[in-house]
């Protein structure tokens, strides 16, 4: 019976030290981001800004090579993939509308664009705001959300939803994963994405600003053109 209990209890320890090790395998990874309360609303100084501006599809018609997932810089990363589908009325935007992730700005979608965020696990805050110039006064629509290690998430920009257009998160919204994928499949990664975590998983370094991604080089001979791409006339070619 003795023997019985001595083998019992040396289990124990075994399995106490067996997840003790997991758990130091899976540090609690940082953010570069700052904090953001989501108790509460979006500040006065999150409305009113100054701050650049991004020219809209009707101008900015930059392409980029399609939808492809992506390995994280980090293992316990959350991917975020952001993107805006491709329709007439984001072909004719003028100016874009900008967006902030815990109040730090982040690249515009534009038409038919996605690029990525990559996110230690925790809430977070996504805001959009359509400036007039380089200034800020819209009240912001804005979505909270969560991640988890490990995971990905597809958001998606749409002003033409009317299901939310008077919603908090106005043209902000977290789709589920197989439609998330079904519709970025189409668009073109237009500018540069960006890792948060401040964790250099292959130099054990850690940063104190995002590490930005650059966009691979777009080749326009690897990509078939169902149709002739629109382009503004350029009276040059009189």
């Amino acid at each position: 019976m003795r023997g019985v209990c001595l083998v019992i209890l040396s289990s124990l320890v075994l399995l106490g030290c067996h997840g003790k090790s997991s758990l130091e395998q899976q540090p609690h990874l940082v953010s570069t981001l700052k904090e953001v309360n989501v108790q509460h609303e979006p500040s006065i100084m999150e409305q009113y800004r100054i701050g650049v501006f991004t020219i809209g599809g009707w101008v900015n018609q930059a392409q980029g090579n399609h939808f492809q997932t992506i390995k994280p810089q980090h293992d316990q990363a959350a991917v975020v993939y952001l993107y805006r589908p491709d329709s007439k009325w984001n072909r004719q935007e003028i100016v874009a509308s900008s967006l902030f992730l815990n109040s730090e700005r982040i690249p515009s979608l534009l038409n038919n664009h996605y690029y990525w965020v990559e996110l230690p696990a925790g809430t977070y805050r996504l805001s959009s705001s359509r400036p007039l110039g380089i200034n800020h006064f819209q009240k912001p629509k804005y979505l909270d959300f969560t991640v988890e290690a490990g995971q990905s998430y597809f958001v998606k920009y749409d002003e033409e939803n009317l299901a939310t257009r008077h919603a908090v998160s106005g043209p902000l919204i977290l789709m589920s994963e197989r439609i998330g994928k079904n519709e970025i499949a189409f668009t073109q990664l237009k500018s540069t994405s960006f890792n948060f975590v401040a964790e250099d998983q292959q130099h054990g370094k850690v940063r104190k600003n995002a590490q930005k991604i650059k966009r691979s080089q777009y080749d326009p001979a690897t990509d078939v053109q169902l149709v002739k791409p629109f382009k503004l006339w350029d009276p040059r070619t009189w």
